[in-house]
């Protein structure tokens, strides 16, 4: 993961204006409200800027800007 921001930052000219450094996805409600609500508040907690897709409805696009 590391050498893959590590290309994409050398390979780019302009600078990507990152709003969150996680991106946490997850499928269905037992992940949802167990395993990732735990993970997304330690994230919060360490000061990682995390977003999770807890408004998308199932079948829903990802906006490209995510």
């Amino acid at each position: 993961m590391a050498s893959i921001c590590n290309q994409i930052s050398s390979s780019s000219t302009s600078v990507i204006p990152w709003n969150h450094d996680v991106f946490l996805s997850f499928r269905g409600e037992d992940t949802r409200y167990k395993f990732t609500d735990h993970l997304y508040v330690a994230l919060v907690n360490k000061g990682i800027r995390t977003f999770r897709d807890d408004k998308l409805k199932r079948g829903e696009e990802i906006a490209p800007e995510l």
